[in-house]
């Protein structure tokens, strides 16, 4: 059994332990970076449980100020033995609405007289119409319709050669067989 002997390459021996140098290097690298992430995320957590816990206590309050708050908007003025801030934002819907009742009484107030005015600038018009110009106002009291002798209503010129322009053929159309009502209308009249 002594008889046997390994070859062993020098140079082969040296690089496995070099080899095994770098991989427990890694792992060690690795073991403190996880450790310290570790640490890191339970600060985190503590820190973020102290902040809900921090939440839960105000959650009470905020219950508080929001059934203040409606009870408020409800026109019930808040308890004396409320803390300042709950009786605070209680008054304030009560105070808000006060102050949007006067807008609306001013609103209105406003609206009566911008109506009046007007009611009041047409009526002096039409009086100034029939006492300087008697001709304009008897119109409407003799019968005449503003519709002219062709059928037409409106009296712009534009208007008046649109109607007047009779094309027998729509470009991209066919030819019309029958004349549209309109002038069915106007044939009838005449």
């Amino acid at each position: 059994m002594a008889g046997i002997v390994l070859a062993v390459n020098p140079l082969l021996a040296s690089m496995g332990q070099i080899a095994v140098l770098v991989i427990c290097l890694f792992a060690l690298i690795f073991i403190v970076v996880s450790v310290a992430l570790n640490l890191v995320m339970s600060f985190v957590m503590s820190w973020l449980n102290e902040k809900a816990e921090l939440i839960k206590m105000l959650r009470p309050y905020v219950e508080s100020v929001n059934t203040t708050s409606k009870a408020a908007e409800r026109g019930i003025a808040p308890a004396e033995d409320k803390p300042a801030p709950v009786r605070i934002v209680g008054q304030l819907p009560l105070s808000v609405n006060e102050a949007e009742k006067k807008v609306e009484q001013v609103s209105d107030r406003v609206t009566n007289v911008v109506i009046e005015f007007r009611a009041r600038t047409i009526q002096a018009k039409t009086i100034a119409k029939a006492f300087f110009l008697p001709g304009l106002m008897d119109r409407k009291s003799r019968g005449e319709s503003l519709v002219n002798e062709a059928g037409q209503q409106f009296g712009s010129p534009g208007y008046r050669a649109l109607m007047n322009e009779h094309p027998e053929v729509i470009p991209g159309q066919e030819s019309r067989r029958e004349a549209p009502l309109q002038q069915q209308a106007m044939r009838q009249q005449r």
